[in-house]
């Protein structure tokens, strides 16, 4: 069902352990895909979205490569391999160390020098949000339990100091405040990059991740 997304749900959010191949069809991989008899043609069954924290920019000929951590804090290579070239120059400017990259339908590629991890080649799955994964995962938990309150028609307080809250962010709706005092206070703090997250979260609950019936891809590339 729609709703707010759980972040650590590895149903629909996997570490890289637990990604389809891209290249080689396995058992595991019925998790994710409806495939043919032949296995040579498959279909989705569900959503799912890879997170891939920027450890450190990598070289890798003509291409922005970087290496990355996945949730159990695996190391691996993120390599992108878009036909507009571009978005190349986009993507290095946000792709900074600390940033994470979130990719939809994502598959576990071997690249041909023998590093693992994966290969990026559809813009719209993904997006580069800027924040490591901790603070993606807390901003998560501010998300869905601000909008439980909301849901119960509970007593709303601003995120900064308690009080009753009477306004929320414009940008994303999910955090509120008291006053414009204490917005702009957690504006500098953390909220100009956590609002970003936020926004995605509430894309993310519009649709069932446990069916797939149309593509879900980002609307704004990084």
């Amino acid at each position: 069902m729609p709703g707010p997304p759980n972040l650590r749900d590895i149903t629909f959010f996997p570490p890289l352990k637990l990604l389809p191949h891209d290249n080689v069809f396995t058992d595991s991989d019925d998790d994710y895909y409806s495939t043919s008899v032949d296995r040579h043609a498959r279909e989705p069954r569900k959503h799912w979205c890879f997170f891939a924290e920027i450890t450190e920019p990598s070289w890798y000929p003509l291409r922005p490569t970087f290496q990355a951590k996945d949730i159990d804090g695996t190391t691996f290579l993120v390599s992108f391999y878009f036909d507009d070239r571009a978005l190349f120059e986009k993507v290095i400017e946000k792709g900074l160390v600390g940033s994470t990259i979130c990719v939809m339908y994502a598959s576990l590629h071997f690249f041909a020098d023998g590093q693992f991890g994966v290969r990026l080649e559809e813009p719209k799955n993904v997006k580069i949000i800027p924040l490591g994964l901790d603070k993606l995962f807390a901003a998560n938990i501010i998300y869905r339990h601000m909008q439980s309150i909301v849901d119960s028609a509970g007593q709303i307080s601003c995120v900064v100091c308690g009080a009753s809250a009477a306004q929320r962010c414009s940008r994303c709706s999910a955090v509120s405040y008291c006053g414009r005092q204490c917005q702009e206070q957690d504006w500098k703090a953390k909220h100009k990059k956590e609002c970003i997250a936020m926004r995605q979260m509430k894309a993310w609950s519009e649709f069932d991740w446990q069916e797939y019936k149309v593509h879900q891809g980002f609307t704004d590339f990084v």
